[in-house]
């Protein structure tokens, strides 16, 4: 009797209700020969009785194992993944197995399905490291990635990152240490530098502190990357005042060809070492000299620039220095062609290319120590000319006048501007007359007693004291203690005599 109601209910697709008739009746069946029987005749079917068996009050009532071997052996991929998501719901650990079992089913006829059931982190108990294998294998790269461990087969599986979430694998340096880490990313730069690429320099930035600049330094330019470098360092540029971020950017910046953004750090930033950066642009001999220039007038190394634009041939770049970017800063461009041996007629026409922008003490300075004013003469007498009263350009112009004896007497009594101290002081030991004339013009009597004293010029001594007709300065001269009163009252009284 309850064998054939099993039968009927079996036959007529009521398979939910054979259970509960059997359990109130009393009545035990071959559950096993009953679904053997379904999976040869409906295999959906027996996929929902073997959940309502192994969900039956009280307990299963089949062994899994033997159902997932029967079903496979008729290939139920489907039918039995369903029945152990059923069965491993609660993610027990005595569960691990049959957790391992169903991640190795999908995983070798249905990666996809694998790889969901990876993703929602149903389990936690199966053999991890036997998943990873199997993950490689089936092309799970991201998933092969989560579940191994050793360093040797991460770096085989990050062989794969073009198949692999970009975003995935930046996220996953999180859980590698640094030395890791740095192994990993040199990994895929010797394996496909051109591919990988962007990835390394987006996990170089992203783990900035800690990989630490230094050390991702050292990775780009172990292989060369000047590209990366540059990304790389583009990137953290605005973040750090390392110096050695500022310069290794303005250095790959300058060896990737990015001319103007060499420039635009040189220019903008205050964190770079100057010196180090001028001697490399001064090395790398860039099509465009701004960026040398910009550092060089920066941080005063102008001299080094025009002996370095001097001796290279590129006297457009010391034009363009002196005409365009810093006219103020002519006097030590002067300064330095001169002490290379420059041509007179380059330095006197570049100076006159400045006109009026250049600074007149310091260009009178620079000369003067050389023993060179008369080269500057052509661009002072055109100041002169402009109207110009600054007291520099006529002392320049006196010291000139009287070293090239071209009319110094009357320049020194006429002119109203030049310093009669200083330039007297200069006459004294070139001419001590024309001392005596550019102090008697300015009325500098001490300095005007002294030369006369010292150079015996007695006679242009006491016409001045007669002319000054000061009763104080009288005092000084006639004193006892002037060794040289008596020559200048007989110069005095000759003067009188004559009169």
């Amino acid at each position: 009797m309850h064998p054939k109601v099993v039968i009927c209910l079996a036959e007529s697709g009521q398979y939910d209700k054979i259970i509960a008739y059997c359990q109130k009746v009393g009545y035990q069946s071959d559950w096993n020969l009953l679904l053997g029987n379904l999976i040869q005749t409906n295999p959906e079917a027996a996929s929902n009785f073997a959940i309502s068996l192994v969900n039956a009050p009280g307990g299963s009532l089949i062994n899994v194992n033997s159902v997932v071997d029967a079903f496979m052996k008729r290939g139920m991929v489907q039918q039995t993944t369903a029945l152990l998501l059923e069965v491993l719901k609660n993610n027990k650990p005595e569960e691990a197995a049959l957790q391992t079992k169903l991640l190795e089913i999908n995983l070798m006829h249905a990666p996809q399905v694998a790889d969901a059931i990876l993703g929602n982190q149903m389990f936690s108990h199966y053999d991890r490291p036997r998943i990873a294998v199997l993950c490689e294998k089936a092309g799970l790269y991201q998933r092969a990635l989560e579940h191994y461990t050793d360093l040797n087969d991460v770096k085989r599986v990050m062989t794969n990152s073009h198949a692999i979430n970009p975003e995935f694998l930046v996220s996953y340096f999180a859980r590698l240490s640094v030395e890791d880490s740095l192994d990993c990313l040199r990994h895929l730069l010797r394996i496909n530098m051109r591919q990988n690429l962007q990835l390394v320099v987006q996990i170089c930035t992203k783990y900035n502190e800690q990989l630490t600049p230094k050390a991702n330094i050292e990775m780009f330019e172990s292989f060369k990357c000047f590209e990366g470098l540059f990304f790389y360092l583009g990137a953290v540029l605005n973040l750090t005042e390392e110096p050695l971020v500022h310069n290794k950017y303005i250095e790959a910046a300058a060896r990737v060809g990015q001319i103007k953004e060499v420039e635009r750090v040189c220019r903008e930033s205050n964190h770079y070492d100057p010196a180090a950066i001028r001697d490399f642009l001064k090395d790398a001999k860039l099509p465009d000299q701004l960026p040398l220039i910009i550092v060089c007038d920066r941080f005063d190394f102008v001299d080094d620039l025009t002996r370095y634009l001097y001796k290279n041939n590129m006297s457009r770049y010391i034009e363009a220095y002196v005409q365009k970017i810093n006219p103020m800063n002519t006097p030590t461009v002067v300064g330095a062609l001169i002490d290379v041996g420059c041509n007179d007629d380059y330095i006197k026409n570049l100076i006159m290319s400045v006109r009026s922008m250049c600074p007149i003490q310091p260009l009178v300075d620079q000369a003067e120590k050389r023993n060179k004013l008369k080269l500057v003469l052509p661009w002072l007498e055109a100041r002169l000319n402009e109207g110009n009263q600054e007291v520099e350009l006529h002392n320049a112009l006196a010291k000139i006048y009287v070293d090239t004896n071209k009319s110094p007497e009357e320049f020194l009594k006429t002119n109203a501007y030049y310093d009669s101290k200083e330039v007297g002081k200069y006459c004294e030991k070139r001419d001590p007359y024309y001392a005596y004339v550019a102090y008697k013009r300015g009325r500098c009597d001490d300095e005007l007693i002294a030369v006369t004293n010292k150079n015996g010029l007695f006679k242009h001594q006491a016409r001045y004291l007669v002319e000054r007709q000061d009763q104080d300065l009288w005092g000084k001269v006639l004193t006892e203690e002037n060794e040289f009163k008596r020559q200048v009252i007989d110069q005095v009284v000759r003067l009188l005599y004559l009169k």
